[in-house]
C-alpha cells in the first residue's frame, strides 16, 4: 500500500512537471504566432511526442474519459498499468513514423426531428495523439481566430456568445438571419480542409497526420466505410479543425465593406445582426455564397430572417425583444429545450423501473437533483424565472405520479391519488425548485479559467 501512494504522488508531481513545459512551449508557439501573422511553422511533429506533451494529453483523455474505440481498450485498462511504459511506446512509434490511426466507432444519437447525429468515437491511442496535435496547433490558431467565434475555444463559452448577441441587439441590429450549416461536421471537405491548415502549418508530417485521421474512416456493422468527406464528432481535434475550417468566414464577413452587421458564431450556429432587412437579406446571400467556395450550405428549414420583436433560437435560449422601443433584448428556455428538459427528467426518473425502497428512490431524488442543478446553472443566465415555475410543476407532478405507481400491489394497497403525494412533496420540499434560488446554494467561487500561454 506505501508503494502505490508513493507511486501517484510521483505520477502527480510529473504531470505538474509537464504541464509547466508544455505551457512554456505554448506560450512560445502563441507568441511568435502573434508577433508574425503570415509566419508558417515547419518544425512541428517532433514536439507532439515530447514526454511532458503526451503526459499532458494523456491527463485530458482521461479526465474526460469516454468509450473506447474499436480496438475495446478502455482508458481505465490503460490507467492501471505502466502509463510512462505505454505513452513511451507511443512516442516511439511517432518518432519512427509507424503510427496509423485507427477507424472510428459509429456512433448514432437520436435527434428531435428524428434524424441521427453520427458520431465517431476515436480510440484512446488515437485520443492521446489528438489531444497532443491539439495542444501544439491551438494556441498558433488561437491568435489567428476572430472575436466573433466563440464554440470550442479557451476562456470562451455559450454564456460569452449569449452575452454579445444582447451587447449587439442593444447597439441597435435588430434583424436578425439565424442561420444555421446543414450537416457541417459530415460535409466538411478535405482539400479545403488542408487548404486552410497550411495558411499557418507547412510541416508536412503534421499535415500527413491530420490527413490520415480524416481518411481512417469508421466501423459500421463490423464493416469498415470510407470517410470522403466530413470529420468525425467525437474526436478530440475535431473542433478546433472546425474552427480553422470556418475562420476564413469569419474574416471576410468582419472586413466587408460596406458591413451588412455583426456576427456571433458558435460551431457551425450563425447568428448575423443587421440594421435593416435589406442589410439581413444581402448577408444571407454573401454567406450562401462563402459557405458554397468551402463545399457547404446552409439548412433551408432552420434559416430564416426574423425582427427580433418575432424572436429566434439561439443556443437553446429563445430571444426576443418584448418592448419595441426598448433595447432590451429578453432571453428564457427556448421550447425544443424545456421539451429537452422533460424527455431527459422522464428518463432518469424511470431509469430504474417502479422502485418501493426509500434507499433506491433517494437515489433516484439525488440523480434528478444533479440533473435539474446543470439545467439550472445555465438557463439561469436569463429572465427564465417563468418558464422555471411552470417546470417545476412538471417536475413535482412526474414525480408524484411515479410515486403512486411505486405502491405495493395487491388487496392491501393503499389507494392514494398523485395529487395526495404531490401537496406532501411540495410542503416537505423533497425535489428543489428551479425557480427557487435558496434550493441552489452557489459554488464555490474559483475564478474563471485562464490559459498560461496567452500571458505572454
Amino acid at each position: 500500500m506505501p508503494v502505490r501512494k508513493e507511486s501517484r504522488w510521483l505520477l502527480v508531481m510529473n504531470l505538474l512537471k509537464a504541464q509547466e513545459k508544455t505551457t512554456v512551449l505554448q506560450s512560445s508557439l502563441y507568441k511568435a504566432s502573434v508577433d508574425k501573422p503570415g509566419r508558417r511553422f515547419h518544425a512541428l511533429f517532433d514536439k507532439i511526442y515530447r514526454e511532458d506533451v503526451l503526459l499532458v494529453a494523456w491527463e485530458h483523455v482521461r479526465v474526460n474519459r469516454g468509450s473506447p474505440g474499436v480496438d475495446g481498450v478502455t482508458i481505465q485498462s490503460i490507467s492501471e498499468g505502466d502509463i510512462n511504459l505505454y505513452l513511451g511506446e507511443l512516442a516511439q512509434e511517432l518518432k519512427e513514423h509507424r503510427y496509423s490511426p485507427k477507424p472510428a466507432r459509429r456512433v448514432e444519437i437520436p435527434k428531435d426531428n428524428g434524424k441521427v447525429r453520427l458520431l465517431g468515437i476515436p480510440t484512446v491511442r488515437d485520443r492521446i495523439v489528438q489531444a497532443a496535435a491539439k495542444l501544439i496547433l491551438e494556441p498558433i490558431f488561437e491568435a489567428d481566430f476572430c472575436e466573433v467565434s466563440y464554440g470550442f475555444r479557451p476562456e470562451r463559452g455559450q454564456i460569452d456568445a449569449l452575452d454579445n448577441v444582447r451587447k449587439n441587439a442593444d447597439k441597435g441590429f435588430r434583424v436578425v438571419l439565424d442561420a444555421d450549416i446543414e450537416g457541417f461536421f459530415d460535409h466538411v471537405d478535405h482539400e479545403h480542409m488542408m487548404e486552410a491548415l497550411r495558411r499557418r502549418i507547412s510541416d508536412a508530417w503534421i499535415l500527413r497526420l491530420i490527413w490520415r485521421w480524416l481518411k481512417a474512416g469508421v466501423i459500421v456493422l463490423d464493416e469498415r466505410e470510407d470517410t470522403d468527406e466530413g470529420t468525425p464528432q467525437g474526436g478530440v481535434i475535431s473542433p478546433l479543425l472546425a474552427n480553422v475550417y470556418l475562420h476564413g468566414v469569419d474574416k471576410s464577413f468582419n472586413e466587408m465593406r460596406p458591413k451588412l452587421g455583426v456576427i456571433t458564431r458558435f460551431a457551425d450556429d450563425i447568428v448575423i445582426q443587421c440594421g435593416t432587412q435589406e442589410y439581413a437579406e444581402r448577408a444571407l446571400e454573401w454567406l450562401t455564397a462563402a459557405l458554397a467556395k468551402i463545399g457547404l450550405h446552409l439548412s433551408e428549414f432552420k434559416t430564416k430572417i426574423v425582427v427580433d420583436t418575432e424572436g429566434f433560437d439561439f443556443l437553446g435560449f429563445h430571444h426576443r425583444r418584448l418592448n419595441p422601443r426598448r433595447q432590451k433584448l429578453s432571453r428564457w428556455p427556448s421550447l425544443k429545450a424545456q421539451e429537452k428538459y422533460r424527455v431527459r427528467f422522464r428518463s432518469v426518473l424511470y431509469e430504474t423501473g417502479y422502485v418501493q425502497t426509500p434507499d433506491v428512490f433517494a437515489q433516484i431524488l439525488g440523480r434528478l437533483e444533479r440533473f435539474m442543478r446543470g439545467w439550472r446553472d445555465y438557463f439561469s443566465h436569463g429572465q427564465s424565472s417563468k418558464v422555471f415555475q411552470r417546470l417545476d410543476f412538471y417536475s413535482l407532478e412526474r414525480v408524484a405520479r411515479y410515486k403512486v405507481r411505486c405502491q405495493p400491489k395487491g388487496k392491501k394497497r393503499k389507494r392514494f391519488k398523485w395529487m395526495t403525494f404531490l401537496v406532501e412533496m411540495a410542503k416537505s420540499r423533497v425535489l428543489p425548485k428551479l425557480s427557487s434560488p435558496k434550493d441552489w446554494p452557489p459554488p464555490k467561487y474559483r475564478g474563471k479559467a485562464n490559459i498560461q500561454w496567452r500571458a505572454v
